[in-house]
């Protein structure tokens, strides 16, 4: 301990406040740690000796680098780091002395030397090894694991066909290179497939180009019903009328030319062979717009609702005015309009001042939108409430829902199924006009009621 202060005359500060904290883990400890260093050096030596260099590199590497680590760090008293590194240290060690085991390609023996005043030289005996005993040194033996024949290398060839069982795909049956080391199956019919997979061993394969691996003779190939010997389609099946050949159909629809509406084109067999590009049931001939999906009412063109009122143009009176069923035609009322996207009110709904109680006075106002409401009966209203600037924003949001809600609540009250109405407050964040005038603020106090969805 004294000779490592001395070595390093800045470290005996740095003991001093270890010290001083409770950290230092005193000198036993460090020499504890030392002899397992040692021992741990003597396990990697033992590693070099036996060629863990080539067979265990990264072992070896790792336990010699962190036998160095700890070293360092008992020197500086850091005892809980050294151990840390010492425990990857003998974990290294061991685990290249067990993969260098068997590692040296020879073993050298040094032979004990004559206590004499001159001793000779060391006499050096190398010692082959042969781990399965088969006579081929594991310097020269493929198969060291395993006994075998000097002629194959030391590998086994447990049949004696000169194939390697590795490679021999019947390694307890001798055969030829050519079958992998089976042996030649018997082929009785004389067919050429051997009868351990021949369907038909004893009745060759009649070999036309139609099943042949099978080994059997095939007398009706297309399974028409007509042997071949009287077939003139014999890999085509087709009716005995046609001669076995398949009765023709060039647009390949599976439609006959003679059944087929339209021969030239592919088409479906529930439109007798016709095609129908835009799948609406209607065959391309008789279809007025080809690509484009309708009704056969339509004449297969695609419906249209040119005003958007749910009512199509077909059945609708007033195709570019956004009307009411069964005609598609608006209707007329003295305070409110219907347009698209909107019920347009001529008044505005009153309220009592900075509160959300509708007045008596926009009561048939609001009535006629009922009326609307029940003369269409499909679309859904949003019922959005927009104030002035004055009060502050946050007031203003929560007085226009509200404001909104009364109305929601008015029209209800009057049959109109909650189901197809929403109401939402904006506050001051839409203005239509300018806030600083009266004029302008009067505007920005408004009802509206906006269409989102006709059914």
């Amino acid at each position: 301990m004294s000779r490592a202060l001395r070595a390093v005359p800045s470290l005996a500060s740095v003991l001093a406040a270890l010290l001083a904290a409770g950290l230092a883990g005193g000198c036993a400890t460090g020499g504890k740690l030392r002899e397992s260093a040692e021992v741990i050096r003597a396990d990697i030596a033992k590693a070099k000796k036996s060629n863990a260099a080539r067979c265990a590199p990264r072992e070896l590497a790792t336990a010699e680098v962190n036998v160095d680590f700890a070293e360092r760090e008992i020197e500086y008293g850091d005892a809980s780091t050294a151990k840390d590194h010492l425990s990857r240290a003998e974990a290294a060690a061991k685990r290249a002395l067990e993969l260098s085991k068997n590692c040296g390609p020879t073993q050298v023996t040094i032979g004990k030397q004559q206590q004499e005043t001159k001793p000779p030289p060391p006499v050096l005996q190398i010692e082959k090894t042969d781990q399965d005993k088969d006579g081929v040194p594991d310097l020269d033996d493929r198969c060291p694991d395993l006994p075998g024949r000097p002629e194959l290398g030391g590998c086994p060839d447990q049949d004696g066909d000169g194939i390697l069982d590795a490679d021999d795909a019947c390694p307890n049956a001798p055969g030829p290179k050519e079958t992998q080391g089976c042996p030649i199956a018997k082929d009785s019919d004389g067919d050429g497939v051997p009868d351990d997979i021949d369907r038909c061993p004893q009745d060759p394969e009649d070999k036309d180009g139609f099943q042949d691996e099978d080994g059997c003779p095939d007398p009706d190939n297309d399974g028409d019903g007509i042997v071949d010997r009287a077939d003139s389609c014999p890999l085509d099946a087709g009716p005995i009328e046609n001669r076995g050949c398949p009765v023709v159909d060039r647009d390949g629809d599976g439609v006959n030319d003679a059944e087929d509406a339209c021969p030239e084109v592919k088409g479906l067999k529930v439109l007798a062979g016709c095609p129908d590009t835009d799948a609406d049931g209607i065959p391309d001939p008789e279809d007025k717009c080809p690509v484009n999906a309708g009704p056969k009412e339509n004449g297969g063109c695609p419906d249209l609702d040119r005003d958007g009122d749910a009512i199509l143009d077909r059945n609708d009176k007033c195709p570019d005015q956004f009307g009411a069923p069964p005609d598609g035609c608006p209707r007329k009322y003295s305070l409110v309009e219907v347009k698209r996207g909107k019920i347009e009110i001529k008044q505005q709904v009153h309220f009592a001042t900075a509160k959300y109680r509708v007045l008596k006075d926009s009561f048939p106002l609001l009535n006629q939108v009922v009326e609307v409401l029940n003369d269409y009966p499909k679309i859904r209203v949003s019922i959005e409430g927009h104030t002035d600037w004055v009060g502050g924003e946050a007031a203003n949001l929560k007085l226009s829902q509200r404001r909104a809600e009364a109305v929601l609540d008015y029209l209800v009250s009057k049959g109109i199924s909650p189901e197809r109405l929403e109401a939402v407050g904006f506050g001051p964040t839409k203005p239509i006009a300018s806030n600083k005038t009266a004029s302008g603020r009067a505007r920005n106090r408004r009802t509206e009621f906006r269409i989102i969805s006709v059914e």
